[in-house]
Order: C-alpha cells, then structure tokens, then sequence
C-alpha cells in the first residue's frame, strides 16, 4: 500500500471525480430476454414479450426474429419485427408477427418456436451485458376451446 495515495484525475481509469456517477451505474448495459406466445384469436400469430432485465435503457428498434425450430440448428425464419420504444430496466414490450398458413406441427406445438434478439446483430452503439439469453425457445400451441 503506498505511503500518499495517488491523486484520482492522474490514474487512468479513475479519473472520475466530477462524473457524478455512482460507481454501480457507470458501466450498466442492458440486458434483453423474451417470452414467448402464440395469438390464437383472429390471424394466427406470435407474440415475444421482450423485457428489459438489465442496468441500463436499450434504445427502440432492436430485432425481433421468429423461428420454427431452432435457427442454429437448420430453423425456418417466419419473420421479424422491431421494437417500437425505448426499453428502460424492467419495461417490456410485444412484438408481434402474422403467420399465415402456418404449419401442423406449429400449431399442435411439435415444434418448437424460437425468437432471437437482436437477430443478425446489427450494428448498433449499445451493447448488452449478456447475449446468452437472447435466443428463446417456446411453443406455437394454441389450445383450442370446449
């Protein structure tokens, strides 16, 4: 330990003095997840509930791929969207896509749904915390009624 600390504006990566940043927020990213659920009134169609877990805010118009099957493992795009606002920490949104003739094993949920965020990674200023859970696996059942 040194005799006389260091003045803080003349070691790298501490000059922080006047930031007036709380040392918890100053690298915060955002981190993005997503459920998953069919629309089974009127059109049919998938619905990603895409939320917000992390630190920071993630600017709108992130995209929003939906897969029948796994897309890393030879999954059919059905297509995408994008969010529409600005997601603060713990905010979520919906994106939604139509499905028109949508396949038996779809629908009866033999397979599997996937969406991924942030797909194809554009090239964007923000970068998430976590990309691992990006890729969500769910189902296309829709329970019919009676």
């Amino acid at each position: 330990m040194p005799a006389v600390e260091p003045p803080n504006w003349k070691t790298d990566g501490l000059n922080n003095y006047r930031q007036n940043v709380q040392p918890e927020g100053e690298f915060s990213a955002p981190d993005l997840t997503a459920s998953l659920f069919p629309r089974c009134e009127g059109p049919y169609g998938l619905i990603a509930r895409v939320r917000n877990i992390g630190q920071a805010a993630v600017p709108a118009g992130v995209t929003v791929g939906f897969y029948e099957g796994d897309p890393d493992m030879g999954g059919v795009k059905l297509g995408e969207g994008t969010t529409k606002k600005a997601l603060y920490p713990a905010e979520a949104e919906d994106v939604a896509i139509d499905v028109p003739n949508p396949s038996m094993a779809l629908t009866d949920g033999s397979t599997p749904v996937y969406v991924v965020l942030d797909d194809g990674m554009p090239e964007h200023l923000w970068q998430e915390c976590r990309t691992e859970n990006n890729k969500v696996a769910g189902s296309g059942y829709c329970v019919m009624p009676g």
